[in-house]
C-alpha cells in the first residue's frame, strides 16, 4: 500500500521526475508519496505515511499541513505487482520551498499545471487526468 499527497499551489501541482536508476516509474514524472513502512495500531497511517514522504522525498515539513482524502485505486507496477494507493490533496506549505531531498529516488521537483504535464515526454499516461480529479475537487470545495 502507498499513499501520496497532491500538493498545489493555486493552479500548480508539485510533481517529481524519478530517477532513471529508480525499479518502478524510472524517468517519470510522479507524485510525492511512497509506501507505507510501519502499520501499527491508531488513526492516521496514511496520513502519516504522506507526511513523512513529503519530508523525505521534497524536503516539505507537512506536519501542520491538513490532507484531505482524494481517492484510492488500484494500479499494477512495472514488476507486475497489484498496489494500492491513496491520495490527499493538501495546499503547498508557503514558506517552504521543495528540493530534491533524496537523489537516489528523484532527479528533480517542480510545478506544473495538468496541461504542462500532459505535454511532457516523461508523463504517464494516468498523472493528467488524477491532476484533473483533484483540480475538480478544489474547485468545488471553494
Amino acid at each position: 500500500m502507498t499513499a501520496t499527497v497532491l500538493l498545489h499551489r493555486g493552479d500548480r501541482w508539485l510533481l517529481t521526475a524519478r530517477s532513471t536508476t529508480v525499479d518502478d516509474a524510472a524517468g517519470q514524472l510522479g507524485l510525492v508519496g511512497g509506501h507505507v513502512e510501519h502499520p501499527g495500531p491508531g488513526p492516521g497511517l496514511l496520513e502519516a505515511t504522506a507526511r513523512r514522504e513529503a519530508a523525505e522525498e521534497v524536503g516539505l515539513d507537512l506536519i501542520d499541513v491538513t490532507l484531505t482524502y482524494l481517492e484510492s485505486e488500484h494500479f499494477v507496477t512495472d514488476a507486475g505487482l497489484g498496489q494500492v494507493t491513496v491520495s490527499f490533496l493538501a495546499a503547498a506549505p508557503v514558506d517552504q520551498e521543495p528540493v530534491v531531498a533524496d537523489p537516489t529516488e528523484l532527479s528533480a521537483v517542480g510545478w506544473w499545471t495538468p496541461e504542462e504535464a500532459r505535454a511532457d515526454h516523461r508523463c504517464p499516461d494516468w498523472l493528467p487526468a488524477l491532476l484533473l480529479r483533484a483540480r475538480t475537487r478544489l474547485l468545488r470545495a471553494t
